[in-house]
């Protein structure tokens, strides 16, 4: 499997967005999708994890930053692999949020989720480089935010 990384996505004239009422669209905009579609989705970094891939193999990975985000959402809500996959294929916030609501079909399989986490713990193997929790380091700050933590805040729990 080669590595590419994912361009930024246009929206097509069938995009899930166009079929959402005023309604729906406000809820949505209101919702923890658009401040993670808008802040941590944008700030994944796919190209550190070219490592995991060949360079000659011409069948394409899938998108870095949407397994990576997959994998935050799937955190954050108390997701398993099929929660996220079935939700990715069904729920527009989900879609919107890994900026896919363009997409004829999602992109994300639980088979593609487990490969992507064989391939990170063989390479942290190998090098002692983990390469999920580089990322999810870098990407502290907008978690928190999106989470709304306060770092002033101590917990007593």
């Amino acid at each position: 499997m080669s590595f590419f990384t994912n361009p930024a996505q246009q929206m097509t004239l069938d995009d899930a967005l166009f079929s959402l009422t005023a309604r729906e669209r406000k809820a949505l905009e209101n919702s923890w999708a658009k401040i993670f579609a808008d802040e941590l989705f944008p700030k994944i970094e796919e190209e550190p994890f070219r490592v995991l891939y060949c360079e000659n193999n011409a069948r394409p990975n899938t998108p870095i930053n949407i397994m990576v985000g997959a994998g935050i959402i799937k955190e954050l809500l108390d997701y398993s692999d099929d929660d996220i996959v079935e939700g990715l294929m069904l729920d527009v916030r989900l879609q919107y949020a890994l900026h896919t609501t363009s997409f004829e079909e999602q992109p994300l399989s639980d088979k593609s989720l487990q490969n992507f986490r064989k391939r990170c713990c063989k390479y942290e193997q190998e090098t002692g480089n983990d390469l999920m929790h580089t990322c999810i380091v870098s990407l502290s700050k907008e978690i928190a935010s999106v989470m709304k933590i306060s770092g002033r805040t101590r917990r007593m729990d």
